[in-house]
């Protein structure tokens, strides 16, 4: 299906309007919003809705009297719409970048004219950050451009003389509560700013004279402009010594040398000599703590996401603070998203491990698995220009990560070693064969497999063809046409999820789940036949199910 979706109906703003309403009661009762099975599906199937979501936005922000949760409420709804449809751009769907660039018009004039206070709007752009949709060029410069007018008033930016840039900083410094903050604020009025104007911004921030400001230089050295992380190695460089560089500064500088790209870590290499020949020592790293780790399943997209934190005695489980942090790691991307929290309350934590836990399959891990899978992530987005996320650095220093660096697991000989490990028993062709139709089985019928598919333009696109592909055609043309260019994706999917299931802890799935991946990850790299797996046979007949039944 490659059409746009249709316009927006008038029971869709009914929808929409019940919608915020009761994300707003939630959010009274003091309570974290969630969507129920039915309301996300009817979001998932209506990507029309987002201008509906904006207009709502709108309409609560400016009410007489102004209700703070409906605003909320509002905004949160609008942020999960435009992740959804992210997720469509990501999988070559052309209208939904079509769709976000009309989203991206209505901000502007929204801008344009003065229709919401600034820190609204700005509030309301800040969502595009967290959704973590890929502004154009063209178009952050047009909604910077649209907020500096003179109708509107300028927002603060590098644009504006020293003296503005310098009063924009101080109060940055008063706001933040750390580094991490200053780079979070950084970040979600970034996309308004070009890369090079960010770039003298960050020069500004390793000259300050507030040591909060200077600690957040290392932090850009993930910034994801180029120009950028070249701007803070080499104010970073210049200001080198310990008046301005902290040993935890140059903590984090030799973290994140193994964190960028290969041209870029020279330069990394010899700020971090300067600064030690300056006279820094570097800031020695905490005793790793004693760990929970909750690790999701794998899932069909190659999404796996971690929970950390600190145990705590069954007795006080209710009381007391303690380290919850989480990674969400993407194959295809790399380290999608991180976040750190220090000093949780006990009872967010209970309650937050508890709710995912309804969701999705969730086994504790040992730290050596949390390491090998970060580490791999690391290097698999340093591959696509992905670089991690300055929150990682965070969650390294709480768990005590001295050592990740960007270690990719090498697929195929990785895969070879875990299948030597099964035994000759195991190799038999008989018992390969048995694998095989047993991974087939589980993978067709279990439900916690039931996102494993492929589902992406291509996909729609045979599965909704004109004239419409008669079933086997389609599953013939799956196995032989599309599925065959994603073998070595499929195969990596399998060794996580072999990974994952033999580090779980307290493992209640069957014991030959673990074989089953090994094998069936093997035989895809050597090349077997995909109609001869009849796993993978499973996962075209469901992509083609769900390609021929979804809306988008």
């Amino acid at each position: 299906m490659t059409t746009a979706p249709p316009s927006p109906t008038t029971a869709d703003a009914r929808r929409v309007r019940a919608l915020a309403r009761a994300v707003a009661k939630v959010l009274r009762r003091d309570e974290t919003p969630s969507l129920s099975a039915a309301d996300t599906a009817w979001m998932e199937a209506r990507p029309q809705s987002l201008p509906l979501l904006l207009d709502a936005a709108v309409a609560a922000i400016t009410a007489g009297g102004r209700d703070e949760e409906l605003v909320i409420a509002c905004r949160w709804l609008l942020a999960n719409q435009l992740e959804l449809i992210r997720y469509r751009l990501e999988r070559g769907h052309g209208w939904a970048r079509a769709m976000l660039d009309a989203h991206m018009e209505q901000m502007i004039a929204l801008a344009r004219d003065n229709t919401l206070p600034e820190t609204d709007w700005f509030a309301l752009v800040a969502l595009l950050n967290d959704a973590k949709v890929p502004i154009p060029a063209e178009m952050a410069e047009a909604l910077a451009a649209a907020v500096a007018e003179p109708t509107h008033g300028k927002a603060p930016s590098p644009q504006d003389g020293p003296r503005e840039v310098r009063d924009a900083l101080d109060t940055l410094a008063r706001s933040a509560d750390d580094a991490f903050m200053v780079v979070e604020q950084l970040a979600e009025t970034g996309t308004l700013i070009p890369p090079e104007r960010r770039a003298y911004l960050t020069h500004e921030l390793g000259l300050s004279p507030h040591a909060m400001l200077r600690e957040a230089v290392p932090l850009l050295l993930l910034d994801p402009q180029p120009a950028v992380r070249r701007a803070a190695a080499a104010v970073l460089e210049q200001v080198a010594g310990p008046e301005t560089v902290s040993p935890e500064m140059l903590r984090r500088i030799l973290l994140v040398r193994n964190w960028v790209p290969e041209a870029e870590r020279e330069a990394v290499d010899r700020l971090a000599r300067k600064v030690r020949l300056k006279g820094v020592a570097c800031a020695q790293w905490p005793p790793a703590p004693t760990l929970e780790i909750h690790c999701s399943i794998v899932d069909g997209s190659g999404a796996q996401s971690l929970l950390i934190t600190t145990p705590a005695r069954r007795a006080v489980l209710f009381a007391g603070r303690g380290l919850f942090a989480g990674l969400l790691l993407k194959q295809g991307f790399g380290v999608r998203d991180a976040w750190c929290g220090l000093s949780v309350p006990r009872r967010d934590i209970a309650r937050s491990l508890k709710e995912v836990q309804r969701e999705v399959v969730w086994f504790e891990v040992g730290r050596d698995h949390l390491d090998v899978v970060v580490q791999h992530h690391i290097a698999r987005g340093l591959a696509m220009g992905n670089l991690p996320l300055a929150a990682l650095i965070a969650v390294a220093e709480a768990v005590g990560a001295a050592d990740w660096k960007d270690r990719s697991l090498d697929v195929a000989a990785e895969t070879e070693r875990l299948f030597a490990a099964l035994g000759p028993a195991a190799g038999a062709a008989s018992a390969v064969t048995s694998s095989l139709q047993r991974s087939g089985r589980w993978l067709a019928k279990d439900p916690m497999m039931r996102s494993w598919l492929d589902d992406d333009a291509e996909i729609r696109t045979l599965a909704d063809g004109r004239p419409r592909p008669k079933r086997d055609l389609a599953l013939r043309r799956m196995l032989e046409e599309v599925l065959p260019a994603r073998r070595e994706a499929w195969a990596e999917r399998l060794l996580l999820l072999a990974l994952w299931l033999r580090a779980a802890a307290g493992n209640t799935l069957p014991a030959e789940r673990y074989q089953d991946s090994v094998v069936l990850a093997r035989e895809l790299i050597i090349g077997r036949p995909l109609a001869e797996l009849p796993a993978m046979v499973a996962i075209a007949e469901r992509s083609l199910t769900a390609a021929g039944v979804a809306s988008w």
